[in-house]
């Protein structure tokens, strides 16, 4: 076993979401977005009905803080993650994410490709 060097270690840091602008992802879904580390950290927001066209491959770590979403999976098949779930997306995986007929907001962190 190798002693872990402190300088490897990230310093702590703080995603202020509240002081981001929404900006648009895709038509009706928008995000506040910040990096700690190299690694995206975002709430994001699909209007009712919205739903995403291409297939998604970079990993999501998630929790549905209102509403409800589904990921259509490029193998085929559906995830459902209800209100207060929390959700994994493996990288290298294609998904889209799909909203029903409310407002819904998610957290993620975001898992690259590779």
């Amino acid at each position: 076993m190798t002693a872990e060097n402190p300088a490897d270690r990230a310093a702590p840091g703080v995603v202020l979401f509240e002081s981001l602008a929404w900006a648009e992802e895709a038509r009706d879904i928008d995000s506040r977005a910040g990096t700690l580390d190299g690694t995206r950290w975002a709430v994001v927001r699909y209007a009712p009905g919205a739903r995403r066209d291409v297939w998604c491959t970079e990993g999501h770590r998630g929790f549905v803080l209102s509403g409800h979403i589904s990921y259509d999976l490029e193998g085929g098949g559906r995830l459902d993650v209800p209100q207060g779930s929390g959700f994994w997306l493996p990288p290298g995986s294609g998904h889209r994410g799909i909203n029903g007929d409310e407002e819904t907001q998610l957290f993620l962190i975001d898992v690259p490709d590779g």
